[in-house]
């Protein structure tokens, strides 16, 4: 089955939205998670380390070199032990163990801690010990006491009956489950382990995730049904032009298709349908008028036979056998000679190409300029000439230009051939009335004669020089028409020369 334009359309919109809302689901919210995320913990890492700057300021717990510098101006005592009971805290749930993949620790190694007092302590969770580290031993990552604090606080299962008096009214919404995103921060040229909960940026995303998801269907139909609705009112116009044209045949050639205001590509086809239409009707009007002229041209020669046969039939001792045959041959050669142009000019585009190789035009000129006619011929300007084409289309061309020239010619018919490098020129002058300037293009048209001496009683058809244009045409020449010398008319025709 094939779909339509319209079918097609919308559905490479529809597929080209639910790409672009599948790739916004899966890739562009994971990046808007990976960007929550890293502003989540960068802000995490700023609050957690904030208390270092204050250390720097008040104790100068690190000199400029980034070695730790012991403040043993302060009692560590109470401070070691409320950190060796967050750290065991701490050990009793999963927040060790996470801490611990953080800094790339197997589960008995220790690590170093900074407590809120600027010293550096080591500890060891399987002795659960806390050694001072001397300057110059620091290993690193080092874990600052409140990433210690936040883990125990997050980590801690809390029973909110023994610690709150909860009574009916009360209702607790279901807690996000706590997600670590643990980090490496550089204060002072020492690494720091730093983290985060994104339990609620996990969350969020999710959520949007889902609303998403739910969203793609929907806008991908919307986007299908505004492709097929907006199609349908940009191919309006084309309907129109496909029923206007379904209608259209040889009997009424004159219509033409309804072209659109829209100035765009649908107007652009209804222009060039309108003057295809133009063009055929301006060629169905040719064609019309070329059979009606065809047929009254063979009708002279008929009639002029039919005649003869019934004169003779009617008296036979009136005429002889040979007045007869001589007066039917003639008429047959005018009648023969009319079919072969008609011939011509109904081949049209076929341009002859049969035959074709190189041609003596000379030749073809002296021969032709030879045969009997009703003026003499003059050949003087006759010189060498060849190009590449048909010799039957060579002939042709010169015989209706002397035939042409003998008929309106008053005394002499001259001709002459000259070639160049480029060109093979053929002219043939007659001093008879010449042809008006005004007529000089409308002369080679089918049937055309103008309305001085050049007439229909001379013997013309008003087809000879329509099959010259055209086998120039055929064999890209030119003919064109000018005043000759003796005062009458110059054909003029030009070929390409062969190449040498």
């Amino acid at each position: 089955m094939t779909l339509s334009v319209r079918a097609r359309l919308t559905s490479l919109v529809v597929v080209v939205a639910l790409g672009l809302g599948v790739l916004a689901a899966t890739v562009g919210l994971g990046t808007v998670e990976r960007d929550l995320v890293d502003t989540a913990t960068n802000a995490a890492a700023d609050e957690q380390l904030s208390f270092i700057d204050d250390l720097i300021e008040i104790t100068g717990a690190f000199d400029s070199s980034g070695d730790v510098d012991f403040a043993e101006e302060f009692e560590l005592e109470g401070e070691i032990e409320n950190l060796v009971f967050l750290l065991d805290e701490l050990r009793r749930s999963d927040g060790l163990a996470e801490l611990q993949g953080a800094l790339d620790r197997e589960g008995g190694e220790p690590f170093e801690v900074l407590t809120y007092f600027g010293e550096v302590v080591r500890f060891d969770p399987v002795e659960l010990t806390i050694d001072i580290v001397e300057e110059g031993e620091l290993v690193g990552p080092v874990v600052p006491q409140p990433v210690i604090e936040e883990l125990v606080f997050v980590t801690q299962d809390f029973d909110l009956d023994e610690v709150f008096d909860v009574q009916g009214g009360l209702v607790l919404l279901p807690s996000v489950e706590d997600e670590f995103e643990f980090a490496v921060a550089e204060r002072v040229g020492v690494e720091f382990l730093v983290f985060t909960d994104i339990g609620d940026v996990r969350a969020s995303v999710e959520r949007l995730r889902t609303i998403a998801w739910l969203a793609v269907p929907l806008l991908t139909l919307g986007a299908g049904a505004l492709a097929w609705l907006l199609t349908g009112r940009a191919l309006r116009p084309v309907h129109a032009i496909t029923s206007q044209v379904s209608r259209i045949s040889g009997g009424n050639l004159d219509e033409r298709v309804p072209k659109p205001d829209t100035e765009d590509e649908i107007a652009e086809l209804a222009e060039t349908m309108n003057a295809m239409l133009h063009r055929l009707e301006a060629d169905d009007v040719r064609l019309r008028q070329f059979v009606s002229d065809a047929s009254h041209e063979l009708r002279s020669p008929v009639a002029v036979l039919r005649s003869e046969a019934e004169v003779a039939a009617l008296d036979p001792e009136q005429t002889t056998v040979a007045e007869l045959a001589e007066g039917v041959i003639g008429e047959v050669d005018r009648l023969q000679r009319i079919v072969e142009d008609l011939l011509v000019l109904a081949r049209g585009d076929e341009r002859q190409r049969g035959g074709a190789g190189e041609v003596d035009v000379d030749d073809i000129v002296l021969a032709e300029a030879s045969r009997r006619r009703r003026l003499p011929v003059d050949i003087h300007g006759v010189s060498a000439g060849r190009i590449t084409g048909s010799a039957e289309a060579v002939q042709r061309v010169v015989t209706h230009l002397l035939d042409n020239a003998a008929r309106h010619g008053a005394t002499q018919v001259s001709v002459g051939l000259q070639a160049d490098d480029r060109t093979v020129s053929l002219w043939v002058d007659d001093d008879g009335p010449g042809v008006p300037e005004a007529d000089r293009q409308r002369i080679f048209e089918r049937f055309t004669r103008l309305d001085d001496a050049r007439t229909r009683d001379r013997g013309g058809a008003g087809l000879g020089l329509a099959v010259v244009a055209e086998t120039m045409r055929a064999m890209r020449g030119s003919v064109e028409v000018v005043e000759s010398p003796s005062g009458g008319a110059r054909f003029t025709v030009r070929w390409p020369a062969v190449a040498r």
